[in-house]
């Protein structure tokens, strides 16, 4: 472990994947917190905690590794650390809770049995962009919005935008994702992303404890950090096509808009020297008699 933890620079933060899912697995009250930041309300205990949990539903199936699965209050919990832009997140939520339902319920249950399900999404950038630090997601009537009738089928998407971390509502949620966003803290706070600093420390310089990671994990934590760091810039290169995109289109729009401008002027003065400044002048303001007479010079 020593490689990892010499080069401050490029150690692997709480948003590592690995480092995550130690973190979340050997400090269920951190564990606990995290996911009523998320939800927004309390839970009276987290009863069971897996980390790396692998579903396949079917043998033909596409199997799933969940990051983080908790059991609290009858309620099954996904959470799930993405740093990397994903743009099937949304058919992704859809297949995780599928595939938790499928686990979850056995073969002569009643479906009355099924637990509710949250799938929670910390989001390292801002998948929907500028704008929202939390977004919550339920099946609702379609056809009838202004009712707003909700299925109460059980089933919630939470994504949480770091990226946006000061649009959000509460002020620890707000750090909290500043934290995940930058891995910064503020000096002297007590606050929930201050205690995941210092877990994450904690099993940093917990080299002696037999309990510590795995030679695999070491491993895995190298290989998912540099996957991350490539991530992170394959998102900054989309991010900045993107960019370049919309300057092109925007581009695109001022040069058409030039382009008619001085088709309109070239238009104004054949018409005045045909004797027909009237009929400019009314098409002035009527865009589509404006359209024709532009064809009609064509």
């Amino acid at each position: 472990m020593q490689a990892i933890i010499e080069d401050k620079a490029t150690e692997p933060g709480f948003t590592n994947s690995v480092v995550f899912n130690l973190v979340m697995r050997r400090n269920p009250d951190l564990c606990k917190e995290v996911v009523e930041a998320a939800l927004g309300f309390e839970l009276s205990k987290i009863s069971y905690i897996e980390t790396e949990k692998t579903i396949q539903p079917t043998l033909t199936s596409k199997n799933v590794r969940l990051d983080v699965v908790a059991k609290a209050d009858g309620k099954m919990i996904d959470i799930e650390m993405q740093v990397a832009y994903e743009p099937s997140l949304a058919r992704r939520a859809r297949y995780y809770e599928s595939a938790m339902d499928t686990d979850a319920l056995k073969s002569g249950i009643s479906y009355r049995e099924l637990p509710e399900s949250y799938v929670i999404f910390f989001c390292k950038g801002a998948p929907f962009g500028k704008g929202c630090a939390e977004r919550r997601f339920a099946m609702m009537d379609a056809l009838h919005p202004t009712e707003k009738m909700a299925l109460d089928d059980g089933r919630t998407v939470v994504v949480l935008s770091a990226g946006n971390w000061a649009e959000a509502e509460s002020p620890s949620l707000s750090r909290l994702l500043k934290y995940i966003h930058t891995g910064n803290i503020d000096d002297g706070s007590d606050d929930l992303a201050s205690r995941l600093e210092n877990a994450v420390r904690e099993l940093r310089e917990d080299e002696d404890n037999m309990g510590y990671m795995t030679l695999a994990e070491q491993l895995e934590i190298l290989e998912r950090t540099a996957d991350e760091q490539l991530a992170e810039k394959d998102e900054q290169l989309a991010e900045q096509r993107r960019q370049l995109a919309e300057q092109r289109r925007q581009l695109a729009e001022k040069e058409e808009q030039i382009g008619r401008g001085q088709s309109i002027k070239e238009l104004a003065v054949r018409l005045i020297s045909e004797g027909r400044g009237e009929e400019f002048m009314e098409a002035a303001s009527d865009d589509a008699a404006m359209e024709r007479l532009l064809n009609d010079g064509e």
